[in-house]
């Protein structure tokens, strides 16, 4: 019986094995397994308003089993080694799982431990629902001072999210009354604060509008947690009271024992076929690839219905003819109430940028968990 292996349950695991089991659901001759060792499912765009508010955690989570079909096999393990040469997966209890068709969607690692940071410096982030918690409780206790914002590395997931959070912080310190008593300083290494000029553009407008400072260039080497100060490559440095930095991101180990990776062990992928390089057998999709898109949740969207629909080409031994197009959706929040609707691709910038009113905005942010577990993740979107 062909086998159809989904490593990783995060967003674009779950929505690919979620849509072949749709495709496949009266193909009772092919087997789809899910290789993911969690229970619950995290809604990670929601991470970006926790720091601000006091909902408890599990607003944002789900278990597994509530999102995947029943015609796919869940295994609760973790892999530890691909094999593509004899398309084999071992899993850490040693067993061996065969597969005729894979898909990597194994995310990212978060290199917390890399910055040699301990709970006492006050140094934080909001890429994981642990320090996302840690952060919310260091801004409750915060009377006024410098917070700089500054990414590690790049890439890291969803673009837009360290500029997001320096105008939501903003926005949070006026309803405290301290924004006056706080500098809010955004790092970052390029000459503008987003990839994307016209966006870029915009957002500097707000940035200057709301206070917030811009310093461009600022290659992070390391932090003098003695000190509170935050170093550059370059010499330069900037003190803080509070640090928001996006750690390091780099592929899974699965990954780099496998010989799949790049150095930062991002899966080597074709960005139009999403296949693998070298591998005919093998797609992969998500945080996990390192084709030029955002690490976002829409890129993984787009891409399933290609991987699905390659990934049956193959399996009816057939040509694999669908083609990822760079396409990407998503917002970027300016405030709790306003946003910009970015649209783009490969070969198209954002040709039209709208500034969404908070009625507008407010309604789509409260029903967008609602279209993620009900639509998007479960594939039928």
């Amino acid at each position: 019986m062909p086998i159809a292996v989904i490593l990783g349950g995060g967003f674009a695991g779950l929505t690919i094995a979620n849509k072949l089991a749709i495709k496949l659901k009266k193909r009772k001759e092919v087997e789809i397994v899910l290789i993911e060792p969690a229970d619950l499912h995290l809604y990670e765009p929601g991470l970006l308003y926790y720091p601000f508010n006091d909902k408890p955690m599990s607003k944002l989570e789900k278990p597994i089993s509530k999102i995947l079909r029943k015609n796919v096999k869940h295994i609760k393990q973790k892999a530890t080694k691909i094999d593509h040469e004899n398309k084999k997966i071992t899993l850490e209890d040693g067993k061996v799982i065969d597969y005729n068709c894979l898909v990597i969607a194994t995310g990212v690692d978060l290199k917390e431990e890399s910055l040699g940071l301990t709970d006492k410096d006050n140094v934080h982030h909001f890429y994981s629902a642990e320090a996302t918690l840690k952060i919310r409780e260091a801004l409750k206790n915060f009377k006024g001072g410098n917070i700089v914002i500054s990414p590690s590395t790049v890439p890291y997931k969803c673009p837009p999210a360290p500029v997001e959070f320096a105008f939501l912080l903003d926005e949070y310190l006026r309803r405290k009354k301290i924004r006056d008593k706080t500098n809010i300083k955004f790092l970052y290494p390029l000459p503008r604060p987003f990839n994307i000029r016209v966006v870029a553009a915009k957002i500097l407008k707000l940035f200057e509008k709301k206070g917030i400072e811009f310093e461009p260039f600022f290659n992070y080497d390391k932090i003098n947690t003695e000190n509170k100060k935050i170093l550059s490559f370059e010499g330069d440095k900037a003190s803080y009271d509070l640090l928001v930095i996006i750690p390091p991101h780099e592929g899974q180990d699965v990954i780099k024992e496998s010989g799949l990776g790049d150095k930062e062990g991002f899966v080597i992928t074709d960005r139009e076929t999403l296949q693998v390089e070298g591998q005919k057998s093998i797609y992969a999709v998500g945080d996990c690839t390192n084709i030029p898109a955002s690490k976002a949740g829409t890129v993984a969207h787009f891409s399933a219905d290609v991987i699905v629909k390659n990934m049956i080409s193959k399996l009816d031994e057939k040509e694999p003819t669908a083609r990822y197009d760079g396409k990407t959706l998503c917002f970027l929040v300016t405030s709790s109430s306003k946003s910009f609707l970015l649209d783009f691709s490969f070969k198209k910038e954002p040709r039209k940028i709208g500034l969404h009113s908070w009625r507008i905005y407010g309604i789509m942010k409260k029903l967008f968990q609602y279209l993620y577990f009900g639509g998007l993740i479960t594939g039928r979107i």
